[in-house]
C-alpha cells in the first residue's frame, strides 16, 4: 500500500465532467465527496471547467474521465484506468454502450453515406468512429461534408437547425437532452446505433502510484453501491461501478477510420 505521506502529496485536480448538464453536477459533486471520504487522500472536490482534453494531459491530474478514442490513440502512456461506469440507460449494455445516430428523416443506415455530419470532435468515440463505423463499417472513411460541432449537444442543434444531416451521440448524453433540453430533440429521430464499445474510462493521473489503483477503485465502486447515495447514482443513471484495464480498451482500434 502507498504510505500516507505520498498519498498526501497527491493534490491537484480530478474532474468528472465528461457529461457536462449543470444539472448533473450537485450529484457528481456528492459522489465524489463520497470517493473522497474513502480514500481521503484524493483532492477533496471536483474541478469543473470546460477543458477536458487539456486536463487529460495536466501534470496536475489525479483523477480524470476520458473518451475511449483518445486513450487507445495518445493517453495509453500518460493515465492509468481505473474503470468505468455501467450505465441504467437505452443503448447501454453492462458496462458498455451504443451510440445513437439521430437525423431528421428516417431511413436505412447505410443510405447516410456521403451526408452532411455533426461531429463533436475528431478524437470522439461516440461521435466520429462510430459514425463511420455504423454507416461505412469499421475501417471506412467519410465522404460526406462534416461540421465539427465542439460537443454533442452542439451536434444535436445542428442536426435539429438542418445544418447537418446526421450525427451519433453517446447514449448517456443522448439521454440526458432528452431529459434537460428536450425541446432540442423535437423533429429529430434515430435512424440507427454504433458498435458496441466500453462506456468511458475513469482514469488516474500517472503520479498516482499502481498500488493505489486498487484502492480508488474500490472507493467508486463503494461509493456507488452506498444505499445512502441511491438517489445521486440514480440521478446520474449509474448502475454501478466495473474495474476496466487498457487492455479492454484496446480493441477499439479496429475500428479506427481509413
Amino acid at each position: 500500500m502507498t504510505g500516507v505521506g505520498e498519498r498526501a502529496a497527491l493534490a491537484g485536480e480530478a474532474g468528472l465532467g465528461m457529461y457536462p448538464f449543470a444539472g448533473l453536477r450537485p450529484a457528481y459533486d456528492a459522489l465524489w465527496a463520497a470517493v473522497h471520504r474513502r480514500a481521503p487522500w484524493l483532492p477533496a472536490q471536483l474541478t469543473w471547467h470546460g477543458d477536458v482534453h487539456t486536463s487529460w494531459t495536466s501534470p496536475d491530474l489525479v483523477v480524470g474521465y476520458t473518451c475511449g478514442w483518445p486513450l487507445v490513440t495518445r493517453l495509453a502512456d500518460v493515465v492509468q484506468v481505473v474503470g468505468t461506469f455501467e450505465f441504467d440507460v437505452s443503448g447501454a449494455e453492462g458496462s458498455s454502450y451504443r451510440s445513437v445516430l439521430i437525423a431528421r428523416e428516417p431511413g436505412p443506415t447505410a443510405s447516410f453515406a456521403g451526408a452532411a455530419a455533426a461531429v463533436n470532435g475528431p478524437d470522439s468515440l461516440s461521435g466520429w468512429v462510430s459514425l463511420i463505423a455504423a454507416v461505412h463499417g469499421p475501417g471506412g472513411r467519410w465522404t460526406g461534408p462534416v461540421t465539427w460541432t465542439g460537443a454533442h449537444v452542439e451536434s444535436v442543434r445542428a442536426v435539429q437547425a438542418g445544418e447537418a444531416t446526421i450525427a451519433s451521440i453517446d447514449a448517456v448524453t443522448w439521454h440526458h437532452v432528452q431529459r434537460f433540453a428536450p425541446a432540442l430533440t423535437e423533429g429529430l429521430v434515430v435512424v440507427g446505433a454504433g458498435p458496441l464499445v466500453p462506456c468511458l474510462p475513469v482514469v488516474a493521473g500517472r503520479r498516482v502510484p499502481a498500488d493505489a489503483i486498487d484502492e480508488l477503485a474500490d472507493a467508486f465502486e463503494q461509493a456507488v453501491a452506498d444505499p445512502a447515495l441511491a438517489a445521486v447514482v440514480a440521478d446520474l443513471r449509474v448502475r454501478s461501478f466495473v474495474r476496466r484495464t487498457l487492455g479492454d480498451y484496446l480493441p477499439l482500434l479496429e475500428l479506427a477510420p481509413g
